[in-house]
């Protein structure tokens, strides 16, 4: 579990660079913090004893953000892959926006306040890298707004772009199927639209020959037919090499493409 936990962290720090306000020391800073995994079980809220707020790095498995609507209905406002970050308590007089859980059984690694506060006081470029993920996160909650006004078809064919390449990001498995955990229920909860209709949708998917589903995983048939339905461009996701174009190979027998695994020379495998 520390090995992948380190993996993850050395992950985040690569995709920190991407902000461009990191120097050598804050990176070592980063690298050196005593990350800890913990194992999470499905459903479980990532939020740890009376911790006001702080990080929770994703080690493995999946979580997500959500609210629970006047008539009870689930509303899902973000997801967090492997090399994620997510905060799932905030310092503010609004309380967190949501609350935060484990999608399956996995492993995080937490980063209290007490423990980034100082880390941010001796490196303020941390800081502004940290504000820049969570610019990231905004970008991606926008670009869900945008596609909801699209058609169904495109609309699932860009969310299923999104999740392909975020949970293949740190090259942790398949890059040809959608986590088992990502079934009809969850993409209806973030779509904001009925399981029957997302059933409906997946199949017209299905008949173009774009995804295949099996035992109830999606499988993707045909990445960049489904890419330009979807007028998926992966930039908004601030992730490095994300695309063919960055020098990534598509896997055999699919025209998926593999995600580097950018931490592996820094840290190890950080399949997890």
């Amino acid at each position: 579990m520390q090995v992948h936990a380190q993996a993850m962290l050395a992950w985040l720090v690569r995709r920190l660079d991407a902000a461009e306000v990191l120097d050598a020391a804050a990176r070592r800073a980063l690298l050196a913090l005593p990350v800890q995994a913990r194992l999470v079980g499905a459903r479980s809220r990532l939020a740890d004893g009376d911790e006001p707020s702080g990080g929770h790095l994703i080690v493995s498995g999946i979580a997500y953000r959500y609210e629970i609507l006047p008539d009870g209905a689930r509303r899902i406002l973000a997801l967090y892959f492997p090399g994620d970050l997510c905060f799932s308590r905030l310092p503010a007089p609004t309380g967190s926006p949501g609350i935060v859980e484990a999608l399956g059984d996995g492993m995080v690694a937490d980063l209290p306040a007490r423990m980034l506060q100082p880390l941010i006081h001796a490196h303020p470029a941390i800081e502004r890298a940290l504000w820049w993920l969570t610019a990231v996160e905004l970008a991606i909650v926008r670009r869900w707004l945008v596609v909801a006004g699209r058609l169904g078809e495109p609309r699932m064919a860009h969310l299923i772009c999104e999740i392909l390449v975020r949970s293949g990001a740190v090259g942790g498995g398949r890059t040809d199927r959608l986590p088992s955990r990502v079934r009809q229920g969850l993409l209806a909860d973030i779509t904001a639209l009925s399981t029957v209709h997302v059933s409906r949708v997946l199949q017209g998917l299905k008949t173009s020959g774009l995804i295949g589903l099996e035992k109830g995983s999606i499988v993707v048939r045909d990445y960049a037919g489904l890419a330009i339905l979807a007028d998926f461009d992966p930039a908004y996701l601030g992730l490095p090499g994300s695309t063919v174009e960055d020098g990534c190979e598509p896997a055999a027998g699919t025209n998926v493409p593999v995600v580097v695994p950018l931490c592996r020379a820094e840290a190890g495998d950080g399949s997890g």
